[in-house]
């Protein structure tokens, strides 16, 4: 994330007495599910002292849902399957998706260069829109304090374009740079003559009826966002509470197209199980986003590795992974209200999609 270190110093104190974050558990499981399976999943992360929600998918059928801590401390607020959680990073294989939509048009194409939307850009008679995708461009952002008012998506498209630099070195090789995003949103609104939220809203919002989905910066009755939570040592395991992020909503407005939507787990899997299998884009249209442009096997906001497309999120004070297989009958989706290195979900949600497919 762009602004994640700056949001780091950001953090409130509150008070609370350790817990064990298991007590809390808001559970349903499949009881066709093995015992043994729904065992190993508990202790994976019991072991994590993990708060959020987890979501196993199997077969196309739910088999393992449950929501663990508070999403917010200082309400007395308990996680639960509706709860919202900030996905940071994962929002870019939806954006990813929605391009290719225009390519697939023939609005776009993955071999038009940069210079066509952003010509003061440098490096971009050489970048092409795949590269963007794939994060091979080149294009780096340095530094990451973001900005200290609110702007239009127009403004940061152009504040960003006035701030980015062009490697030589790294043009061709994988680099992630979420400044790659929120060009391809900026490209997005040029293209349709819409703002990249009312895209958002109207392709999956509204298209799939999700109620559990809302931009960081707004406010909805019934949708309950979560509070996001850290460490101040950051290899400690400690869930305790005590430190809650203050993010700026410019910061929120910022993260165009890149980290700006909090959703809950099964409205994730809605969404990641449309774009890999539904007729919003074709089997070919897929084939080519996803063909990963580097030996990082990223391509069009996720990482692939045989049946596997893995994508993760991270800021904030919140953790996202996903893993889903290609036809989205098998899928794992863990949401975290508790961002801390020393309890990485990213192992863990691995071994629980290898464990669906009898690993």
């Amino acid at each position: 994330m762009k602004k994640f270190f700056l949001a780091i110093l950001m953090v409130l104190s509150v008070s609370m007495v350790s817990f064990p974050a298991k007590i809390l558990a808001d559970s349903t499981i499949d009881p066709s599910t093995d015992t043994n399976f729904n065992q190993r999943v508990n202790n994976l992360i019991n072991r994590k002292g993990y708060s959020g929600t987890l979501l196993l998918i199997k077969n196309g059928k739910p088999i393992y849902q449950t929501s663990h801590g508070f999403s917010n401390h200082a309400d007395g607020i308990y996680n639960n399957k509706n709860m919202t959680f900030e996905i940071d990073s994962i929002q870019k294989s939806m954006t990813a998706a929605m391009i290719m939509k225009e390519v697939q048009n023939n609005k776009l194409k993955l071999t038009d260069k940069l210079y066509k939307f952003y010509p003061e850009i440098p490096g971009s008679k050489q970048i092409t829109i795949k590269q963007m995708l794939d994060m091979t461009s080149g294009l780096v952002m340095p530094g990451n304090v973001g900005p200290d008012k609110i702007m239009t998506d127009k403004n940061i498209i152009n504040t960003d374009v006035g701030n980015i630099k062009f490697s030589k070195v790294i043009y061709g090789n994988w680099d992630y740079s979420p400044v790659n995003y929120n060009l391809l949103s900026g490209i997005l609104e040029q293209l349709t003559g819409k703002s990249y939220r009312t895209l958002y809203t109207n392709t999956f919002i509204k298209k799939l009826n999700l109620k559990h989905t809302i931009f960081a910066y707004d406010e909805k009755s019934g949708i309950q966002k979560a509070t996001g939570y850290s460490n101040i040592n950051p290899v400690s395991a400690k869930l305790d509470y005590k430190n809650a992020f203050d993010t700026k909503k410019a910061y929120e407005f910022d993260e165009l197209g890149t980290g700006q939507v909090y959703m809950s787990a099964g409205d994730l899997y809605k969404v990641e199980k449309y774009i890999l299998t539904s007729s919003y884009l074709t089997d070919d249209s897929r084939k080519e986003l996803y063909l990963p442009g580097s030996s990082s096997t990223y391509g069009g906001g996720f990482y692939h590795n045989g049946n596997d497309n893995y994508a993760n999120g991270w800021g904030y004070g919140f953790q996202a992974v996903i893993h889903i297989s290609d036809d989205g009958k098998d899928a794992v989706v863990t949401l975290q209200n508790y961002q801390r290195l020393a309890a990485d979900m990213k192992p863990v949600a691995k071994q629980l999609y290898g464990m669906l497919n009898g690993n």
